[in-house]
C-alpha cells in the first residue's frame, strides 16, 4: 500500500512539499473572483499556482509575472491590444510579464506565475 506523504518537507538531495486542498490559502479578490493559493512566494519564490474560480467577472489586469491559465472548466475571455479570443476547458494561454490585458467570463482555471506571485520582480 502507497504511504501517504503527510505534506512537510523532506530533505534528502531534493526538496518537496505537498499541499493538499484543505490547505490552500483562499484569497477573495472580489464578489465574482477567488483564488485558492496553493504554492506560494513562501514555499517558492521562483513560481506560484493557484487555482482560481470566476463567475461573470471581468477585470483589467498588468502582470508583473509570466502567467500561465490554464483552464479547468468554462471559458475565460481575454483581450489584448483589442485581439479577443477565448480559451475553454482543456485549453492554455501564456501572457508575458508586463501585459497588459482584459480578462472576464466564467471559468475554474489553474494560474501559474513565474516568479511567484507577491515576489518583488525587477
Amino acid at each position: 500500500m502507497l504511504k501517504r506523504p503527510k505534506g512537510r518537507f523532506c530533505y534528502t538531495n531534493n526538496m518537496y512539499k505537498i499541499v493538499r486542498k484543505q490547505e490552500a490559502a483562499v484569497r477573495k479578490i472580489s464578489e465574482t473572483y477567488e483564488a485558492r493559493n496553493y504554492i506560494t512566494k513562501d514555499i517558492s519564490r521562483s513560481v506560484s499556482l493557484a487555482v482560481n474560480t470566476a463567475s461573470g467577472h471581468s477585470e483589467r489586469e498588468t502582470t508583473d509575472y509570466d502567467r500561465i491559465y490554464y483552464v479547468i472548466s468554462g471559458e475565460l475571455l481575454i483581450n489584448i491590444d483589442g485581439e479577443s479570443s477565448g480559451i475553454s476547458t482543456g485549453d492554455s494561454l501564456l501572457i508575458s510579464k508586463g501585459t497588459i490585458y482584459d480578462f472576464y467570463g466564467t471559468f475554474e482555471a489553474v494560474v501559474v506565475n513565474q516568479p511567484a506571485f507577491g515576489t518583488s520582480v525587477q
